[in-house]
């Protein structure tokens, strides 16, 4: 997005207070340095949401994936598959990402890859 961002986080080896204070801070710290600034980057602190239903799950998945989609930063699903500003691509197995769970994230759409990612 132009102004901000989603993640679907599940954090295993830290708290979610500590992987986003060293995610934001440092990309504030390098965006200043790139932009020869100083100061505060982000207007408010992020906003974190309990995920603990599989319903619930799929709503977050559908709704980050599109988000680019319904802004209108890709003119159709086409360009949302090879979109490098959102995890789409990767889940379409269109790119890769280290980290992003996809096989997590597809057996919810269906037990084979083919037709999860159809869906």
């Amino acid at each position: 997005m132009t102004n901000h961002f989603h993640l679907l986080l599940r954090p295993t080896k830290t708290t979610l207070a500590a992987f986003m204070r060293r995610l934001l801070t440092g990309y504030a710290v390098s965006f200043n340095l790139r932009h020869n600034r100083s100061g505060h980057l982000f207007q408010n602190r992020y906003k974190s949401l309990v995920c603990d239903e599989d319903a619930y799950l799929l709503e977050l998945v559908r709704y980050i994936h599109l988000n680019p989609l319904r802004a209108g930063l890709v003119p159709d699903m086409n360009r949302l598959d090879c979109f490098p500003w959102c995890g789409h691509a990767v889940i379409m197995g269109k790119s890769s990402l280290e980290g992003q769970a996809t096989g997590e994230v597809l057996r919810f759409f269906g037990t084979k890859q083919a037709i999860a990612r159809r869906r």
